[in-house]
C-alpha cells in the first residue's frame, strides 16, 4: 500500500519525447493519508474501552475514519505503479527489472518492520508473564506453523489463508498482488511491442488495466463477491486510469492520436460508471464506524481521482506552498511511518494513560502518539527504507528538501 515507487519517469531521449513531469503533490497526499491512518490507531483502543461517547468530538470523529487513508494510498499507488510499468515499457526495461525494483522497494523495509513487530510482541508477552508489567489480556501467540510464517514473510496471508502477525499489514498483501498483476500486463505488452511496435504494446497495456477493472466490477455486481485481490482492484486501477488520462499526451507518447485518446476516455468512463453502479447497488464486507463501507470507499476513490485531475495543472504552484511542506516531508517517508507506527503507538498510548492523559485529556495522548510515530517513522526511514529507494527518487527528494 505504502511503498509506491518513485513518482518520476525514464529519460525521454530514448523515444525523443518530453519527459512526464513528476506529480509532486502526490507526496502531499501520501503524507496526509499516512497521518490519517496513524490517527485511527492513536484513538481506536481508547474509544473501544467504553469511551465511544467522545466520537462526536471533531478530533475523534475524523481520526476514527482513518481507514479512508488506505483508499487514498491505493489510488496513489495505482497511478505510480502503472507509471512505473509504462516507463519500463517505453524504455525497454525488462519485466524482471520492474519486478526487482518493486520487490526491493517493498520487502526489505517490510521485513525489518515485521522483525520489530515480533520482537515487540515477544517482549510484551515476556514482561506480562513475569509480572514486570500489568497483566495483558489476549496476548498474541505465534503458531508453530510453517504456513503462518511463510504467509507473513512473503505477504501471502490471503493466498495461504493464515493470520497476520500484525493486521495493519493487510493492505500490503493487496499492493503486492497488484504489482504482480501489472507485471503480467507489462510482460504481455512487451511481447506485443517486440512484434508490432510500442503503440500496439501501449494500447494493450491501457486496455488490460481498463478491461480487467470493468470485469472485476461486473463480477462483483453479478455475484456480490469475488476473489482476492479483485475485490479491491478497482480502487487501485482507478489510479492507473488516472495516469493514462493525465500523462499520455502528444508531447509524451509516441504514436498518440485522437483515436487513442478516445479509447482511454472510453475505458475511464466505463470504469467510472461501473464503480458508481457498484457503490449504488451493493454493500460488500464488514462495516462499522472505523471501517467505511464499500460504497464510501469506492466513491471516495472517484472523488479523490477527480481532485487529482483538477489539481494536476496547479501541481508546481501547490507543491511550492510552505504550508504543505510538512505533509510533503511526511509523505517522503510514509511507508516507514506505516510500518513502524503499529509497534510504537501502543507504548505511547499506555505511557500516556499512566501519567493521567485519559478521559477529557486523552486528546493530548493522541498527539503524543502521533508525534512518537512520526519521529520513529523518520528514524526508520533514515536507517532502513532510504537504502532501498532509487537514486533518482533520493535525488528528487533531496532537491525538494524533504529527504
Amino acid at each position: 500500500m505504502k511503498a509506491g515507487p518513485s513518482n518520476s519517469f525514464p529519460s525521454p531521449e530514448s523515444v525523443g519525447l518530453q519527459r512526464i513531469l513528476p506529480y509532486k503533490s502526490l507526496d502531499l497526499f501520501r503524507g496526509f493519508a499516512a497521518l490519517w491512518v496513524v490517527l485511527v490507531h492513536c484513538c481506536d483502543r481508547w474509544l473501544s474501552d467504553g469511551n465511544s461517547a467522545h466520537l462526536s468530538e471533531p478530533l475523534y470523529a475524523f481520526a476514527i475514519r482513518g481507514q479512508l487513508g488506505v483508499v487514498l494510498f491505493f489510488v496513489i499507488s495505482g497511478y505510480c505503479i502503472v507509471a512505473a510499468a509504462y516507463g519500463a515499457l517505453v524504455s525497454g526495461k525488462t519485466t524482471g527489472r520492474y519486478a526487482f525494483e518493486r520487490l526491493r522497494r517493498i520487502y526489505p523495509p517490510y521485513l525489518a518492520g515485521l522483525v520489530l513487530t515480533v520482537l515487540s510482541l515477544v517482549s510484551i508477552s515476556f514482561a506480562s508473564s513475569h509480572h514486570l508489567i500489568a497483566h495483558v489480556n489476549h496476548l498474541q501467540t505465534f503458531p508453530h506453523d510453517v504456513r503462518y510464517w511463510a504467509g507473513n514473510f512473503f505477504l501471502a496471508q490471503y493466498e495461504l489463508d493464515t493470520p497476520f502477525v500484525n493486521i495493519v499489514f493487510w493492505s500490503l498483501c493487496y499492493e503486492v498482488a497488484f504489482y504482480l498483476l501489472v507485471g503480467v500486463f507489462l510482460q504481455v505488452a512487451r511481447w506485443i511491442k517486440a512484434r508490432r511496435g510500442l503503440l500496439a504494446g501501449t494500447v494493450f497495456f491501457v486496455n488490460a488495466v481498463g478491461v480487467s477493472t470493468m470485469a472485476a466490477l461486473a463480477v462483483l455486481l453479478i455475484w456480490a463477491r469475488t476473489v482476492f485481490p479483485f475485490d479491491l482492484w478497482h480502487q487501485f486501477a482507478i489510479g492507473g486510469m488516472l495516469f493514462f488520462v493525465l500523462e499520455l499526451k502528444p508531447a509524451t507518447m509516441a504514436g498518440y492520436s485522437v483515436k487513442f485518446r478516445r479509447m482511454v476516455l472510453g475505458l475511464t468512463a466505463g470504469v467510472t460508471v461501473l464503480t458508481v453502479t457498484y457503490a449504488a447497488l451493493l454493500q460488500v464486507g464488514f462495516v462499522d464506524i472505523g471501517h467505511p463501507s464499500s460504497k464510501v470507499r469506492s466513491i471516495g476513490c472517484l472523488l479523490f481521482a477527480g481532485l487529482l485531475i483538477w489539481l494536476r495543472q496547479y501541481d508546481e504552484k501547490v507543491s511550492s506552498w510552505r504550508v504543505v511542506h510538512p505533509l510533503i516531508w511526511v509523505g517522503a517517508f510514509s511507508y516507514s511511518l506505516y510500518l513502524i507506527h503499529p509497534v510504537v503507538v501502543p507504548y505511547a498510548d499506555i505511557l500516556s494513560r499512566r501519567v493521567g492523559l485519559n478521559g477529557s485529556l486523552y486528546w493530548i495522548a493522541v498527539w503524543v502518539q502521533l508525534a512518537t510515530a512520526v519521529v520513529c517513522g523518520r528514524l526508520f526511514y533514515l536507517g532502513i527504507e532510504r537504502h532501498f529507494i532509487s537514486k533518482r527518487q533520493v535525488q528528487r527528494l533531496d532537491a525538494e528538501h524533504v529527504a
